[in-house]
């Protein structure tokens, strides 16, 4: 069953990548009379992968419900780390840039709220690096 499934991806993922060749070629011949065309295609490809992005783990915490309370755990702690960074966040609309733009502040508060949930992800992620060097350095 599983090697069937594989090559029924494969020969779809080989006939996606056919398809996006051609419509490339025929774009770079034909210049911007395929723009609609391509702007569909890249749609299509949107949707099916926002599809299955959706449908694969579904079945997946289906066939494994324990998978799904480590990834439930996972969103809280990431919903966290998000309002906190949102709580640090300032919607400043100081400069011109702001108003040429439209930015609001809400909109300002939630860019800089990514940017400071980045700096906190990178931080994690330098500290666990350090940490594991420290501990695979004693073993």
């Amino acid at each position: 069953m599983t090697n069937t499934i594989n090559k029924i991806l494969q020969i779809g993922l080989w006939l996606v990548l056919g398809v996006s060749v051609v419509l490339f070629i025929l774009f770079y011949v034909n210049g911007e009379e395929m723009t609609d065309t391509v702007l569909s295609w890249g749609q299509i490809l949107l949707a099916v992968t926002v599809a299955l992005l959706i449908i694969f783990p579904i079945v997946h915490f289906i066939k494994n419900p324990k998978s799904a309370l480590k990834f439930l755990l996972v969103i809280v702690v990431f919903g966290v780390l998000f309002l906190v960074s949102y709580m640090f966040a300032q919607g400043n609309i100081d400069a011109k840039i702001y108003e040429v733009e439209h930015v609001t502040s809400n909109l300002s508060r939630l860019i800089g709220s990514g940017l400071i949930l980045v700096y906190i992800l990178a931080g994690l992620a330098l500290v666990s690096i350090v940490i594991s060097a420290i501990v695979n350095a004693f073993k």
